[in-house]
């Protein structure tokens, strides 16, 4: 009975996403460390409490708008990678909305964790992290966390030492450091009618100065003030469509992604 309560709290929110139109919602930070739906009927977070390798070993549901004050504890499958850090990717992929018009009842989501690996070097240091996505969904008798649908290349930062003297110092302008940068983000993609609603991959990646190439040695380079500037990687800044393959469970790209390794490994 509780979760027939809960899945009709939670209506409002979903019809305002229909599954004939795939939408990407922006989740809303509490100070708590929750990421809640925009009506906040229905919040995520991970606990603080750790498993041995130091990352959260699972997702906490919690259902404010219901007044009941009862969380659910759901917990994550394994995340690949090795991540250093997890974090609760700040966004969630509506797939259906929770009528049973379609002979599909309940509401399901996409939600994501973000998980990072961070290194040092002398004079530098970088990000890197991937984005994972997780089937949640709710029955009127069910609450559950399903496998992995995605896995992707999501956010880095590298910042790599190129003055090792004064002479270095004074021609690179000063410019010490080289940096590079990848950003990613998902849009919806066509709809197609699939059982996971296809989604578009975009990637950004530049490096500053705008000479500068990871992998070579860019210290002896004598800069000028035009060089001062990012350059766009035209071939690590990319679209994909990524369609759900239900052989395989997962999503897959249209077309294989180039090797940005250089951006997003630290």
């Amino acid at each position: 009975m509780i979760l027939t309560i809960l899945l009709a709290a939670a209506q409002p929110a979903a019809d305002a996403a229909p599954a004939s139109t795939p939408h990407i919602v922006e989740l809303v930070a509490k100070e708590d460390g929750a990421h809640c739906l925009p009506d906040g009927q229905i919040c995520f977070a991970l606990p603080g409490e750790a498993d041995a390798e130091g990352l959260p070993a699972n997702l906490v549901i919690s259902f404010p708008g219901s007044g009941d004050a009862e969380k659910t504890v759901l917990p994550l499958p394994v995340i690949a990678g090795e991540p250093q850090t997890l974090r609760l990717w700040p966004q969630a992929v509506w797939v259906r909305s929770g009528d049973e018009a379609d002979g599909q009842p309940g509401l399901e989501m996409l939600v994501g964790v973000i998980g990072e690996q961070r290194a040092m070097y002398s004079g530098g240091g970088g990000t890197g992290s991937r984005l994972h996505l997780l089937r949640f969904g709710m029955a009127p008798h069910a609450i559950a966390l399903s496998g992995e649908v995605l896995d992707v290349v999501w956010n880095s930062s590298l910042m790599i030492r190129a003055c090792f003297s004064e002479q270095d110092a004074k021609d690179r302008l000063d410019a010490c450091h080289d940096e590079y940068e990848y950003k990613a983000v998902l849009k919806p993609g066509p709809n197609d009618g699939g059982e996971l609603p296809s989604l578009t991959y975009r990637s950004f990646a530049t490096a500053y100065p705008q000479t500068s190439r990871r992998g070579e040695d860019n210290s002896g380079q004598k800069l000028k003030i035009g060089d001062l500037a990012h350059w766009k990687d035209a071939e690590c800044s990319y679209e994909r469509v990524l369609r759900h393959n239900p052989a395989t469970g997962r999503y897959e790209m249209d077309r294989p992604a180039p090797d940005c390794s250089s951006y997003t490994t630290p």
